[in-house]
């Protein structure tokens, strides 16, 4: 059986965040870029600029995300800033299409995720589409 938590309380953070760093800290050490730390994405959890959400299968932590409202001028984004875990497969199935049903309810028009190629293709399943690529210059 597969269940999701919302992290919504500064008591749910508390409690569950070590599995959230846990699953994430690949993400955040081999594809962020030095964008962010575990600890900034619990900071700003923590300070309500971002969300995150643990999926459990069994009772164990399987899959965790962390994401982010953006507001365009013309519309807003809800923007997977890190997801991590061995479970995607699952939650593609049983946790997502509430996921984006509830990202709508919210207020969302879009999903948003800048990703590494290997998880572009991943995302393609769950219906995403190449939308931008992503330049930088390191000044």
């Amino acid at each position: 059986m597969r269940n999701v938590l919302f992290l919504t309380t500064p008591a749910l953070i508390e409690q569950s965040w070590s599995a959230v760093a846990t699953l994430l800290a690949p993400v955040v050490s081999d594809a962020a870029r030095g964008e962010f730390s575990i600890e900034d994405l619990q900071q700003m959890v923590h300070d309500g600029r971002a969300f995150a959400a643990l999926m459990f299968e069994a009772g164990e932590p399987r899959l965790a995300m962390v994401f982010e409202f953006r507001h365009y001028p013309r519309k807003t984004v809800l923007n997977v800033m890190a997801l991590g875990g061995s479970d995607l497969a699952g939650a593609a199935v049983s946790f997502w299409p509430a996921f984006v049903a509830w990202a709508k309810e919210s207020g969302a028009h879009e999903i948003e995720a800048c990703t590494a190629p290997a998880m572009t293709r991943v995302l393609r399943n769950l219906g995403f589409q190449h939308t931008y690529d992503l330049v930088r210059l390191t000044c």
